[in-house]
């Protein structure tokens, strides 16, 4: 597939001593989920090559799906695929390696974390159109982070423990919100309350939901098995999670517990594990790991 460099920056040399990435690939699915139809069909590897493709997230238009590359090198960059032309560009092309990319809340950027030789893991932000990225915060070890609104990130701090924290742009405040936290952090469609995995009991982990105002931590449901932090939310407010091969779901308001929705084995797929939806419900993404 050909990559086109648009983002062009020159920083230090960057890869860490860490052994590099599972192989993985993204796989697209038209798919509705409603109170009387599901379907999930025509499945498309849209990366299809050796190495790491994963953490895709689709962008607020519904456009394109922003996603992180190494591309069997090791060094990770942040890619764009777009989905009516059905091909990809290289939004960032440096020594050193970005994760987890997401738009911002004015549209205007997308942020990601840069990890350096050093071991800095910061957030940072690109202008969408190209340019220098500049730094979101001066929070050190970030690991993964979603955006409440534009002036409040939630973001995995690595530690021991981990932790899971608010980072107050504003005041440069950092509040802690609670300890072994999962990876998979996201905005609860429709409130202003954050999802984590909650993994202080190794035994039950928990999806739970975290209200700001309040700052009250309330369980949502059990991941869908005891080992999973990959889960992602419809526009309405159903929950999606994988199990092996396996698609389930869990809706608060009439579930009592995960529902199995679809076996992706005839489609070659024996394991996935993150999962991001368009936003109008009609597309999902999985994260298949590599055979």
């Amino acid at each position: 597939m050909k990559k086109t460099l648009i983002f062009v920056f020159v920083i230090s040399a960057f890869f860490t001593a860490k052994a590099q990435p599972p192989g993985s690939d993204i796989y697209l699915f038209n798919f509705r989920l409603d109170d009387d139809n599901f379907y999930i069909s025509n499945a498309q590897n849209i990366t299809n090559s050796p190495g790491y493709d994963n953490q895709p997230c689709f962008t607020p238009d519904g456009s394109a799906i922003l996603f992180s590359s190494d591309d069997g090198f090791g060094q990770t960059d942040i890619f764009k695929y777009n989905l009516k032309a059905r091909s990809e560009r290289r939004l960032t092309y440096s020594p050193e390696s970005e994760y987890s990319p997401i738009v911002t809340p004015d549209e205007q950027h997308i942020s990601c974390i840069i990890l350096k030789r050093d071991g800095e893991q910061r957030l940072w932000e690109y202008p969408k159109n190209g340019a220098i990225p500049s730094p979101v915060s001066k929070v050190d070890k970030v690991g993964y982070h979603t955006w409440l609104n534009d002036s409040t990130v939630y973001a995995f701090i690595l530690g021991t423990p981990n932790t899971l924290d608010a980072i107050l742009l504003a005041s440069k405040e950092l509040q802690k919100v609670a300890s072994n936290p999962g990876v998979t952090l996201q905005k609860i469609p429709g409130t202003n309350q954050i999802s984590f995995v909650d993994m202080n009991d190794k035994k039950n982990w928990v999806i739970s939901a975290f209200d700001p105002d309040s700052k009250s931590i309330k369980p949502i449901i059990h991941t869908v098995n005891s080992k999973s932090e990959y889960y992602t939310w419809t526009p309405n407010g159903v929950l999606l999670s994988g199990d092996g091969s396996k698609l389930y779901k869990f809706n608060p308001k009439s579930d009592s517990d995960w529902v199995e929705l679809a076996d992706l084995t005839d489609y070659g797929i024996h394991n996935f594990t993150r999962l991001a939806i368009n936003p109008d419900a009609s597309l999902i993404a999985i994260v298949v790991t590599e055979e």
